[in-house]
């Protein structure tokens, strides 16, 4: 097959790569265990091998493994990749070698048949372990890791969505406290266009001190005659990490992508003519990209795609330092914003990403214009996945551990409150701490949500390719036309057809 060939030839690419890297394992104790992103030990002196993905909960998925071995004697050898790193070539390099993981991370469906067709993956029907059966079997069949829709290779690791956040004390400090749960009420509900206005009355405001009224869903809104106290700190709309493609490659144009599909399934198996539909939904895509990375803290140009200087992390520095209004990121970025500004933290709450979608570029079954742009992404991101080759002992243990993560008060205590991540199995009577797991959960149970449909398309394509032609062509260009719309339109489609018939 020509997929398994890429995958041998990537193997020594992988290893190479992963060579550079430094590592971490609780049962070494001349590993590095103090950061992610590093080589993993080549110790042996363990029970299960676990390669977890999800870079953003590092250290405190190190300390669950350690609490797991307290509790059961069982040693774990760790691994995270470093976050906002693609953790593929790792992955591969991992399972090449000599003692692959006993559990590792599969990031949806686009990653899932590289697995499937190397008989990596366990079929979680064929588990042995009666109580991990019994775990498999209570997952929801519209949260299975499956090509098929019937047969489940992955446990989710939480739920998670994205959107505008925005700190509830910034709307008080320009439209009034009085003012304030009104205000986000509507601005959930409006149209793309009340949204655009509101942005650029916000710029206004924030560049010429010019307040003026905005109206969201039909309602108007006054701002203060000064900027005070938050306010006053504004430099910007929007606080984007222009150097981070996976920020506007995946995530943002997978908004648009919920115009089209309603499953990452549905997109994985569109053919050429259904990818002809994206055409106008991805110009809308470009036109909001637009509104957000020109009314941004920092302009647009070399600086704005510079890592040391636009980076993931300084986007995260400048909303919690209120310089911006909105930051368009996840549940997962609670903790990073809790450690610089944790009283912020506490205060916010998630807008929807708004785009000027007509119904006649609506195909989705059961989609609106009105649902579209009252929605968030809310989706399985990452599942644990048991390797089918390890022996059966290991296989045994891995089944033993997950059960444990997910059903044990410790476990379940990592899961929502150090990794601030929201159980999948979350229901409407669950309250979290975590204000924007909350927020995500409200959206959830009130079924406005959007698919990650993005996960469907061919790998690397939304990120790597979209996001990198954004990147070298457009988010160093000053102004954008209707025709670059167009172009990156085309681009999209073009490249996804391309990758697709390729595979």
């Amino acid at each position: 097959m020509k997929r398994m060939g890429k995958i041998l030839s990537l193997f020594l690419t992988a290893a190479m790569a992963a060579s550079c890297l430094a590592g971490c394992n609780n049962s070494d104790e001349n590993a590095d265990t103090s950061s992610a992103g590093s080589k993993p030990s080549s110790s042996t002196d363990y029970d299960i091998y676990i390669y977890n993905s999800k870079g953003e909960n590092a250290e405190q998925f190190k300390a669950m493994c350690e609490a797991y071995t307290e509790e059961t004697g069982v040693k774990i050898k760790q691994f995270s990749i470093g976050s906002g790193q693609d953790h593929m070539e790792t992955l591969r390099a991992e399972m090449a070698s000599k003692n692959p993981p006993t559990i590792f991370s599969i990031q949806g469906i686009k990653e899932l048949p590289e697995w499937q067709e190397s008989g990596r993956a366990l079929d979680l029907s064929q588990a042995a372990d009666p109580d991990f059966k019994k775990l498999a079997e209570a997952i929801p069949e519209n949260l299975y890791l499956s090509t098929d829709g019937t047969t489940n290779y992955g446990v989710p690791y939480n739920l998670e969505g994205y959107g505008y956040l925005v700190d509830k004390q910034m709307i008080t400090d320009i439209f009034g406290e009085e003012n304030t749960e009104a205000f986000l009420k509507d601005a959930k509900t409006s149209t793309y266009e009340e949204f655009a206005a509101l942005v650029a009355a916000l710029t206004s405001y924030i560049k010429e001190e010019k307040p003026s009224e905005v109206t969201l869903s039909g309602n108007t809104y006054t701002m203060n005659p000064t900027r005070l106290n938050l306010a006053a700190k504004l430099e910007g709309v929007f606080s984007v990490a222009g150097s981070e493609k996976w920020t506007y490659g995946d995530h943002t144009i997978n908004v648009s992508l919920g115009a089209v599909f309603t499953s990452a399934a549905e997109a994985s198996n569109a053919d050429d003519a259904k990818l002809d539909t994206l055409i106008n939904p991805f110009q809308k895509y470009a036109q909001a990209l637009d509104l957000v990375t020109s009314n941004a803290v920092g302009e647009r140009g070399p600086s704005f795609i510079n890592s040391t200087t636009n980076g993931y992390d300084q986007s995260i520095q400048n909303f919690a330092d209120s310089k911006a209004v909105f930051l368009q990121q996840g549940n997962w970025a609670y903790g990073n914003i809790e450690k610089v500004n944790p009283d912020l933290a506490k205060r916010l709450t998630f807008l929807p990403v708004k785009m000027p979608i007509d119904q006649t570029d609506i195909t989705a079954e059961g989609m609106t214009v009105e649902k579209f742009n009252s929605s968030i992404p809310v989706y399985v991101p990452n599942f644990y996945a048991i390797n089918a080759k390890a022996t059966e002992e290991q296989q045994l243990a891995a089944q033993k551990f997950l059960v444990w993560l997910n059903t044990s008060e410790t476990g379940k205590k990592y899961i929502t409150e150090e990794f601030n991540f929201i159980p999948y199995d979350a229901g409407e009577n669950d309250q979290l701490d975590n204000p924007l797991s909350q927020s995500i959960l409200e959206y959830k149970n009130q079924g406005d949500i959007l698919p990650a449909a993005y996960h469907g398309a061919p790998a690397s394509w939304s990120s790597d390719v979209v996001g990198l032609y954004l990147m070298e062509n457009y988010l160093t260009k000053e102004e954008w036309t209707q025709a670059d719309y167009g172009s990156i339109a085309q681009y999209a489609v073009e490249q996804w057809k391309e990758m697709k018939n390729a595979a």
